[in-house]
């Protein structure tokens, strides 16, 4: 074995000797704690109701003096160390986010977020501040007419599955996002959408129905954006508990505008006293395809609450893309430690098998703050 090699093994070895020994004390910790208190720390992540919602938390940071203007926003710094390259490393301020929220009291609201991201990466000889751009990542405007029937017209999150949804890095648990959210559809939308919530056997339904016809409204450079897209979602709550939720899309891409796709896609969240679980599945096929052409992948989190501030995460992912025979399978383990619900520091560490697509292993760390 070459010494670079060694260097790596040796690494990976000590941080799988350090991940252990956090989550025996962390544990230690926990068992220590009555029940009751802690039932009395709320969990921290956001309701299924996000796209009516999450807008408003985030951007509660600074009211604009004679209005209804709020400006708030999010940042976050993150660690890398792969596996695969013993003196590769890099730490990167990820994204600063602003938010600009507003609305008349009544019926009207407009909401905004411009993202910088990658405005600064530093590497073992080749720190760069190069790859910095801005991304507006929302613009649109909404007008409520009930809770059974809203509208928004512009730039929005793509209303499919759970995590696309949160979007943010302070809310959400580890530092990557699962594989399945990140490629196999568009992040977002540029068009109108109808939603709201629906009563049905004494519980409620949020659905969304949204079109997107044409360019997308100030494009990611970085991503495949939509030409042309239609779908819908509904999530159902069973009770104060459990969520289902089922999406259905079909689109077009601006990179292969001939060809159409239809994506699928079912989740689920689980809330008790702290712990979390969820998960999400989709299937992506074209309409017309002579040969295989479909892609697929899910994925499965449990979250538990170790003490007062300090859980546990462990995710698996399963994602078969086009034009590979097999698909990459990924299992993360970490720590999320919240010390406030503003202040989140988040360490994993990630091993995958039959990795043709080159996922990055190894140890992922950040901290995020909502600001």
């Amino acid at each position: 074995m070459s010494d670079s090699k060694m260097i790596a093994l040796r690494r990976r070895q000590l941080w799988a000797a350090l991940l252990a020994a956090g989550l025996v004390c962390a544990n230690v910790q926990a068992f220590a704690q009555t029940d009751a208190a802690a039932d009395e720390v709320p969990v921290p992540t956001p309701q299924p109701e996000l796209p009516q919602n999450s807008d408003n938390r985030l951007a509660r940071g600074y009211t604009v003096p004679g209005t209804r203007a709020r400006i708030g926003g999010y940042g976050e710094v993150s660690f890398i160390d792969e596996n695969d390259n013993a003196e590769r490393w890099r730490a990167t301020l990820d994204s600063i986010s602003l938010l600009l929220n507003w609305d008349d009291g009544a019926r009207w609201r407009f909401f905004a977020e411009v993202e910088l991201e990658d405005s600064l990466i530093l590497s073992p000889g080749d720190s760069t501040a190069d790859e910095a751009y801005v991304s507006l990542e929302r613009l649109h405007v909404d007008y409520t007419r009930s809770d059974f029937l809203q509208l928004r017209v512009g730039k929005y999150l793509t209303p499919i599955g759970r995590w696309n949804l949160i979007h943010a890095a302070p809310l959400v648990w580890t530092t990557s996002r699962p594989l399945m959210t990140d490629s196999t559809f568009p992040t977002n939308a540029t068009g109108a959408m109808i939603f709201g919530v629906v009563p049905l056997f004494h519980r409620a339904i949020d659905y969304s129905i949204y079109g997107s016809i044409g360019e997308e409204l100030f494009p990611n450079p970085e991503l495949d954006t939509f030409k042309e897209a239609y779908g819908i979602r509904l999530n159902y709550s069973f009770d104060v508990h459990t969520q289902i939720g089922t999406s259905f899309a079909s689109f077009e891409q601006e990179l292969t505008p001939d060809e159409r796709k239809e994506m699928f896609g079912v989740d689920f969240v689980w809330k008790y006293h702290r712990w979390e679980l969820q998960g999400e599945w989709v299937y992506r096929r074209l309409q017309q395809a002579a040969e295989r052409a479909d892609e697929r992948g899910y994925y499965v989190q449990l979250v538990a609450p170790l003490s007062e501030r300090l859980y546990a995460v462990a995710r698996t992912e399963y994602l078969n893309k086009v034009d590979f025979d097999r698909g990459v399978h990924l299992q993360i383990g970490g720590l999320t430690w919240r010390y406030s619900p503003a202040w989140v520091f988040k360490a994993e560490y990630r091993y995958a098998v039959e990795n043709d697509i080159g996922v990055d292993e190894g140890l992922l760390t950040s901290f995020a703050v909502l600001f």
